[in-house]
């Protein structure tokens, strides 16, 4: 009708696609800072917990949401306090030269990913409480990072495990000559965020 409103939002985009109906282009995945592959439950008991559950919420929708409102709370206590809490999460020079030689012995283009891991790390850290890095975090990070982005010729599974992850991780790290990993100290170049100021 010729008519536009505007308003200001703060969301986040959450994809979902089937790989059967095909690939996106290499361009576009890459825009997506985390994928995460979703599969079935091959465990018949936790394929009978799920039936449960849903039959429990059929029977008693508000019963079953007070039942798990406390777990909710919990995780969105956990998960405010994170957020109020990333920008202070310190990373080292150390910390970045391992993801830059992860992403580089991967042969992953661009430099999106590097910067996606880096501040996944911190995040996951943020949510274990901690306020700087270690290599577990961005490990964690790398495995939701990285699939989507690593090149692969056709039929080929681009999947990379968290343990396929730590051994490459740990390649790296041996190749650079860098030591055991430890907490930042005056004397080491440290890289340390600042709050944002709102």
């Amino acid at each position: 009708e010729g008519i536009s409103f505007s308003h200001p939002a703060k969301f986040i985009l959450v994809g979902t696609m089937n790989p059967e109906e095909g690939d996106l282009r290499p361009q576009l995945l890459d825009r997506f800072a985390f994928a995460v592959n979703m599969a079935g439950l091959p465990d018949p008991q936790q394929r009978v917990a799920i039936m449960e559950r849903r039959l429990a919420f059929e029977i008693d929708p508000d019963g079953f949401r007070e039942q798990w409102a406390p777990e909710e709370k919990k995780l969105s206590k956990q998960i405010y306090e994170a957020r109020h809490q990333v920008n202070d999460v310190k990373y080292t020079r150390r910390d970045m030269l391992s993801i830059a030689g992860l992403t580089s012995s991967l042969k992953v283009d661009g430099h999106r990913a590097d910067l996606v891991i880096l501040r996944g790390a911190q995040a996951h850290a943020a949510f274990q409480g901690r306020h700087q890095i270690i290599d577990k975090d961005i490990i964690l990070a790398a495995e939701l990072a990285l699939p989507h982005r690593i090149k692969g010729r056709p039929f080929q599974d681009t999947s990379v495990s968290a343990i396929d992850l730590e051994e490459q991780l740990e390649d790296v790290q041996s190749e650079m000559g860098m030591g055991e990993q430890g907490e930042a100290t005056d004397d080491q170049e440290t890289a340390v965020t600042e709050k944002k100021k709102h």
